[in-house]
């Protein structure tokens, strides 16, 4: 074997060599790069669950009345001399009121195409003369 062709073989094995060794290299880096990645993701999906447990505890009723009702606040709960209870002059018949509502109106077909919600229909029910806390009763 001649020198030169010696040479040559040398050549191209150093150089695949030096490839091979690049890649394997950026491999690894890319590994580690993807660990750092799923740290940091961990990280923030945590940062993420602590952050909305305080949103709501902040925006619960509880920690809500808390600050409303605390010794500095004006505010206090209604008692049964503030409460006013509404009497109409005629009971609503809610059997003509349901007859009512049950009957055909004409519709446009391609707005009624468009819309497609299914429609709701409302129950009877009774009416109690029992004073609720946002109802005044009046003397």
């Amino acid at each position: 074997m001649k020198l030169s062709k010696f040479f040559q073989l040398l050549f191209v094995i150093t150089a695949l060599s030096l490839i091979y060794i690049h890649m394997q290299m950026q491999i690894f880096s890319l590994a580690y790069q993807g660990k750092r990645k799923e740290k940091e993701i961990i990280s923030i999906s945590e940062d993420n669950g602590l952050l909305t447990y305080n949103i709501l505890h902040l925006t619960s009723s509880h920690n809500l009345g808390d600050k409303l009702l605390n010794e500095e606040s004006t505010l206090q709960f209604c008692d049964n001399d503030q409460v006013i209870q509404l009497v109409t002059a005629d009971k609503i018949n809610a059997r003509q009121t349901i007859e009512e509502g049950k009957q055909k109106k004409p519709t446009n077909p391609l707005l009624s195409f468009l819309s497609l919600r299914s429609h709701a229909e409302a129950q009877a029910q009774e009416r109690t003369t029992l004073a609720r806390p946002w109802q005044r009763v009046r003397k």
